[in-house]
C-alpha cells in the first residue's frame, strides 16, 4: 500500500512537470514596477504570521525564509484546529521554514461545502473571540512585523482568510498610537493583476466573494521580495502538507523539481501590501 500511494504522489507531482507549463508566458505576470521590500531587519526583530490554515505559511514561505536570514525570530498563530496528520505537515512544513513556535487557536476548520454555501457562521459571530485571541498573541509574543492574508478577499475568496486578515489588520490601525503596541509593519500578501487573473481568479470562491465586498480584486501590491534563492526551501516546506497537494500544486506553490530553475524565475518573487504605522 504504502508503495502504490508512493506511485500516486509522484504522479501527481508529474502532472506538474516544467513540459506542461508555460513558464515564458507566466515570467510575463511579474510587475517589475513594484518596488523591492525593504526594511531593516536584525536579530532583535520578531515576526508573528496569522493564518487560519495549516499550508497557508507556505504561500509567504520566501518572506519568511529571507526574515530568518536576516536574524528575525519567528511565530505562527493558525487559528484553525486540525487532525493530527495536518498537524504533523504543520509542524514539519515549520521546521523548513525556520519558523521558531507554531500556535494553534482550534477554532472551527469549515469544510470547502460550508464556505461555497457561505455557512461559516461561527466565523461571522465569534469575530470578537478571534480578535482576542490574535490580540493575546500580539502581547505576549510583541511582534514588529505582522503577516496576512489580503483584507480585501482573503487571497481567493476565502472567507476565513478574509476574517483573520480583517481582524489583524484592525488590531494593527486600532492601536497605531498606542506606544506600548510594538508591531510597526503589517505585510498583507497580494498579486499582480496579471498574476491574480492566472492563479486566483478562477476559484469558484473568487466571483462570490468580489460580489460580497463590492470589490474589483487583490490590492495593488507596494513592495515585491524576491525570492528565487528561496524557492527550494519554500517548495519543501510545501512537500510537508502532503494531504494538500492539490491546492498546492493549483497555485504553483509546489511543483516537480525537474522544472526547478524555470519555476523559480517564472515565479520569481511574491507581493505584498505593506501598511505602516
Amino acid at each position: 500500500m504504502k508503495h502504490a500511494a508512493l506511485l500516486i504522489i509522484i504522479a501527481m507531482i508529474s502532472a506538474c512537470s516544467g513540459s506542461k507549463v508555460d513558464y515564458k508566458k507566466i515570467a510575463a505576470f511579474q510587475d517589475n514596477s513594484v518596488p523591492e521590500l525593504t526594511m531593516d531587519i536584525s536579530d532583535t526583530t520578531r515576526v508573528l504570521a496569522i493564518f487560519p490554515h495549516a499550508d497557508d505559511e507556505t504561500i509567504a514561505g520566501g518572506l519568511i525564509l529571507y526574515l530568518k536570514q536576516k536574524g528575525a525570530a519567528i511565530h505562527l498563530l493558525t487559528l484553525c484546529e486540525h487532525n493530527e496528520m495536518r498537524m504533523n505537515e504543520l509542524n514539519c512544513s515549520a521546521e523548513k521554514l525556520g519558523i521558531e513556535n507554531v500556535e494553534v487557536s482550534g477554532f472551527v476548520n469549515n469544510s470547502w461545502e460550508d464556505i461555497m454555501n457561505n455557512n461559516i457562521s461561527f466565523w461571522y459571530d465569534n469575530k470578537d473571540s478571534i480578535k482576542q485571541t490574535i490580540t493575546n498573541k500580539i502581547q505576549q509574543f510583541k511582534p514588529h512585523i505582522l503577516i496576512t492574508y489580503d483584507s480585501e478577499i482573503g487571497g481567493y475568496g476565502h472567507p476565513e482568510h478574509l476574517v483573520s486578515a480583517e481582524l489583524t489588520e484592525d488590531i494593527f490601525l486600532e492601536n497605531s498610537k498606542n506606544p506600548g503596541f510594538t508591531p510597526e509593519y503589517l505585510l498583507q500578501i497580494t498579486l499582480t493583476d496579471e498574476l491574480e487573473n492566472f492563479l486566483v481568479a478562477s476559484s469558484p470562491a473568487y466571483e462570490p466573494m468580489l460580489k460580497k465586498q463590492n470589490s474589483s480584486g487583490l490590492p495593488a501590491p507596494n513592495a515585491a521580495l524576491d525570492i528565487r534563492s528561496f524557492w527550494p526551501q519554500k517548495n519543501e516546506a510545501a512537500y510537508c502538507h502532503t494531504s494538500q497537494f492539490k491546492t498546492l500544486k493549483k497555485f504553483y506553490i509546489l511543483y516537480d523539481k525537474k522544472a526547478t530553475e524555470k519555476h523559480q524565475l517564472a515565479f520569481s518573487h511574491e507581493y505584498y501590501k505593506v501598511i505602516t504605522r
